[in-house]
């Protein structure tokens, strides 16, 4: 793609959660050949950076995709954005229930010319999957303008009355569409376009 008059590329990764060398030698040639392109690259790595402090329990492994995870930082020179904004801190984006433990698997990188662009990354709350989205915040050129995209309010997050008023709306919108139900993708779409208008009446 291209970013203010620039090539760019805008990728995401979902790594098997077994140990698949073809695959990882498929990811290693896509991005290399990709090295002299700014890269942003997101998406469940299935893997540990750091188990000492990416996971809850620090005996744990680097686990299937842990080759990738190297690649990207010495090979194409890649940032590993929240490590960078937080040395030595824990927080974690995936919840093992089966076996109890917290772990870093999503990550965002980026090329190290995109670093200064870089406003924010935060780690949401683990709530209703197992794996807590990544939001990254990048300063772009104001004088471009461009189309403003809707946002979740962060501080409803802390808000009790809020989570009632939304599961009443899923409630209520489950209900009435009992019939597009076999259609999960439909009923998916459709729940969140009302959803977002349930949460923007709430605020106003």
């Amino acid at each position: 793609g291209v970013l203010e008059g620039k090539e760019l590329v805008l990728g995401t990764l979902y790594g098997p959660n077994v140990h698949d060398m073809a695959f990882h030698r498929s990811v290693w040639c896509l991005l290399h050949s990709f090295a002299d392109i700014p890269i942003i690259l997101g998406g469940d790595f299935n893997a540990i950076a750091d188990p000492s402090v990416d996971c809850s329990q620090s005996s744990a492994g680097w686990g299937s995709g842990g080759y990738v995870l190297p690649f990207c930082s010495t090979v194409l020179g890649l940032t590993d954005v929240w490590r960078v904004l937080n040395p030595g801190d824990r927080d974690y984006t995936h919840l093992s229930r089966a076996h109890n433990t917290l772990s870093r698997l999503d990550y965002i990188f980026i090329s190290e010319t995109l670093f200064p662009r870089v406003r924010s990354l935060e780690i949401a709350p683990i709530q209703i999957s197992d794996h807590a989205w990544v939001e990254l915040v990048l300063e772009m050129d104001e004088n471009r303008g461009g189309i403003r995209l809707w946002r979740f309010p962060r501080d409803l997050y802390e808000d009790e009355a809020f989570r009632v008023y939304i599961k009443e709306q899923w409630d209520l919108y489950s209900q009435d569409n009992q019939a597009h139900a076999d259609d999960p993708i439909l009923f998916w779409e459709v729940a969140k376009a009302v959803l977002r208008g349930a949460v923007i009446s709430y605020s106003a």
